[in-house]
């Protein structure tokens, strides 16, 4: 009987955040479509669930980062090379293309090499800061603030400016506007399918366990030869290119460039981890969860947008919010004896 007790209380404070997510989602819904009718309309619902699309596929990346107990600042900063680098490589197709006196084109090709550099920059940049923090024994808050600040300066480099999609190159960011059954967007449907690869990669396979087997107790995981080195350089490689991804939606979502655009996204991608269950300190987390966790930042963002709140009190409300979820968060027996997130 005690021990059937204390597995429900074990329970329960294992999903303690998903159950505040889902009731976060339905209460603050019904307060937004009480202060404005078309909250809940279908045209902001699908804007929501569009919107939704970059935070989740970027949130998905960080909770593996957080379930073996490192954390990922760089992938606001390597959302904005991204975005730019996209819109950078497309104009100058169209330039080049204009140069050479062709009306007509298409758009495919440029969308195709944007995306393929887009990735590989994802790919490089996770690979140095995974290699960096295993090899040089930096710690990944340290090393990944190093490359936050090289990044938002990458992102300058690259433009300088915000930089608008030509018309005639509009082919290359119209598959975001793309929806199913009306109020099913494209991107999000990617986004899931990427978020239930990485939940299938967590919880069904070898390489899965390492991970939460590190975030538990990365001296025994080393002392079982479980390969925790090659692990993280992975994770952190799949990390930057979800942050890459979440550049090139983004671009796709606005059709232009903004080098600041990842800015507000390393504190939402933490949070929708944080309310979809992941534990900071380790060991605990889930993707669906943070597909709960994503909706309910998106949710929020987009209600306080919608019922006219300044942008400044936005930040002021949300970072409130977030504080306290993280609070609820903390396992105290985990902090009790030290463990941190490394």
């Amino acid at each position: 009987m005690r021990e059937n007790t204390a597995r429900l209380k074990g329970f329960k404070r294992e999903n303690l955040m998903r159950y505040i997510s889902v009731v976060s989602i339905v209460v603050l819904a019904l307060i937004f479509n009480g202060m404005q009718p078309n909250f809940l309309g279908t045209t902001n619902i699908t804007s929501m669930l569009r919107d939704n699309a970059a935070l989740l596929v970027m949130a998905v990346g960080m909770t593996s980062v957080l379930i073996f107990g490192s954390i990922d600042l760089s992938m606001g900063a390597l959302c904005s090379v991204s975005n730019v680098l996209y819109v950078r490589i497309v104009v100058a197709f169209s330039e080049s293309y204009k140069a050479a006196g062709l009306e007509e084109y298409s758009a495919a090709w440029p969308m195709a090499v944007a995306l393929a550099a887009c990735l590989l920059v994802g790919v490089i940049s996770g690979l140095l800061l995974g290699i960096i923090h295993v090899k040089l024994k930096v710690p990944s808050f340290i090393a990944s603030l190093g490359f936050m600040s090289v990044w938002t300066s990458v992102a300058y480099l690259v433009s300088n400016r915000a930089q608008s999609i030509p018309r005639a190159m509009w082919g290359a960011a119209d598959w975001y506007r793309v929806s199913f059954l009306t109020a099913i967007p494209l991107p999000l449907i990617i986004a899931v399918i990427i978020a239930l690869v990485f939940y299938v990669l967590q919880t069904r396979t070898v390489f899965g366990r390492t991970i939460f087997s590190i975030g538990g107790n990365e001296r025994a995981t080393r002392i079982a030869g479980m390969g925790v080195d090659r692990t993280k350089i992975i994770i952190f490689t799949l990390t930057g290119v979800c942050a890459s991804l979440g550049g090139i939606f983004l671009a796709a979502k606005i059709r232009s460039s903004d080098p600041t655009i990842g800015d507000p996204y390393t504190l939402m991608i933490v949070a929708s981890c944080v309310l979809g269950g992941t534990s900071l300190s380790g060991g605990k987390g889930s993707c669906l969860g943070t597909i709960l966790g994503a909706l309910t930042v998106t949710v929020i963002k987009n209600g306080l947008t919608f019922i006219g709140v300044d942008a400044y009190w936005q930040d002021v409300v949300f970072g409130l919010f977030v504080l306290a979820m993280i609070i609820l968060s903390i396992d105290r027996s985990k902090a009790s004896r030290g463990i941190a997130v490394k």
